[in-house]
């Protein structure tokens, strides 16, 4: 993942090159972006011969939909440990940063439900 973020898009051939790979890289890399496919998290697009390879989400989304699917499947009192773990862990300026967050979506709620 952290290559295709890189660069953006690849095919396989241009990965292999970048890392200038032999045959058997070239084929793990193929099978390694095919199962990203699998799984929901690269998106691929033929263009002429080969398959496009791109990622489906930012990392910074990736992550928080990782978070996200984790916490969910938490107790409420374990997923709340987490988040104050996590947020207690933070810079002042991340801090800052979040508290600003959570006034808008605060704002977007209420005007969503009134």
């Amino acid at each position: 993942m952290a290559a295709l973020w890189e660069l953006g898009e690849a095919t396989v051939t241009t990965r292999a090159h970048q890392r200038g790979s032999d045959r058997k890289a070239y084929t793990t890399i193929q099978t390694v972006l095919n199962r990203l496919v699998e799984r929901g998290l690269v998106e691929r697009e033929r263009r002429g011969k080969p398959y496009v390879y791109r990622p489906r989400y930012d990392e910074p989304e990736l992550l928080a939909r990782s978070m996200q699917h984790r916490l969910n499947r938490m107790s409420v009192e374990s997923r709340r440990g987490a988040l104050l773990g996590l947020v207690d862990g933070l810079t002042p300026d991340d801090l800052d940063q979040l508290v600003r967050y959570l006034r808008d979506v605060r704002r977007r709620r209420r005007e969503h439900a009134g």
